[in-house]
């Protein structure tokens, strides 16, 4: 036989291609706005960090901290879980997933030293940029 056409490649295309749309948010739907909404989401690096402190709890929600940065921002920092020694601890560490930006939670874990286990590491759940005047977050000069 000659000119013989075998259609799996062919079809393996087409749906890898399919899959590949399905995939894309449409520019004009409702995952193109959240989409625009998240590129705009405020970010920050881990070294503008200038000190955190306790948050109040929230039942039913893991722990938090509020965590501030730069002369101004506040951000709140909840967890997914327990961290126990998150509210005993002196210092904390910050440790970014590799882009090197802070934009939510999947992009750092709390790094909290433990007496009796050296350091326990805490996924943050959520990060939420405090408005002004808003708990936890600092005043600004012309609020003094």
């Amino acid at each position: 036989m000659t000119g013989s056409h075998n259609p799996i490649p062919a079809a393996l295309g087409a749906f890898g291609l399919a899959l590949i749309a399905g995939c894309t948010p449409p520019a004009d739907g409702p995952g193109g706005a959240e989409s625009a909404s998240a590129a705009g989401r405020e970010c920050f690096s881990a070294r503008s960090v200038t000190g955190y402190r306790s948050a109040p709890r929230d039942p039913g929600a893991g722990e938090r901290i509020y965590v501030d940065v730069g002369a101004r921002d506040t951000y709140l920092f909840e967890t997914f879980g327990a961290c126990p020694e998150l509210d005993f601890s002196w210092r904390i560490g910050l440790r970014d997933r590799g882009i090197g930006r802070i934009c939510r939670g999947a992009d750092v874990d709390l790094v909290v030293p433990h007496p009796a286990f050296g350091t326990q590491v805490c996924p943050v759940r959520m990060i939420r940029k405090l408005g002004p005047g808003e708990e936890g977050a600092r005043r600004s000069r012309s609020e003094d």
